[in-house]
């Protein structure tokens, strides 16, 4: 419980080198392509996460994770014409876990919930061009 954006800043440029490596070198492109977009996305996030911690905003990195989950098994069913219905159905509903337990916890309000939970979405959303 980071109560200080500022505190926060340190971690996300961590996690944005971090993904960047994983991206480039681990997750090659022409290799795993699904984990290398997947990665990609988790980049644009993690950044916006960083953007945002320089503005003194606090949005929910656990939403951005679930949603961003959730993004992409439903894009890796389309892709593979799988029908992953009950794990996407759960994972919905764990979105909603999430978001209920920071409210409970009060460490985000409903606003923060919904930037995260964009800011996870998208860039998911945005990669399935390339490779769905």
């Amino acid at each position: 419980m980071m109560e200080n954006v500022k505190e926060r800043r340190f971690p996300y440029t961590i996690g944005v080198a971090l993904n960047l490596y994983i991206t480039q070198y681990v997750f090659k492109e022409n290799i795993e392509l699904e984990l290398h977009y997947f990665f990609a996305g988790i980049t644009f996030s993690s950044i916006s996460f960083l953007i945002l911690s320089y503005l003194n905003y606090k949005a929910s990195l656990h939403t951005a994770a679930i949603s961003g989950l959730t993004m992409f098994i439903a894009a890796l069913s389309i892709h593979l014409q799988l029908n992953l219905i009950i794990l996407i159905s759960f994972l919905i509903f764990s979105n909603g876990l999430v978001a209920s337990s920071r409210l409970h916890l009060k460490a985000h309000d409903t606003v923060e919930l919904l930037i995260g939970f964009i800011i996870g979405l998208v860039p998911q959303f945005m990669m399935m061009i390339y490779w769905v």
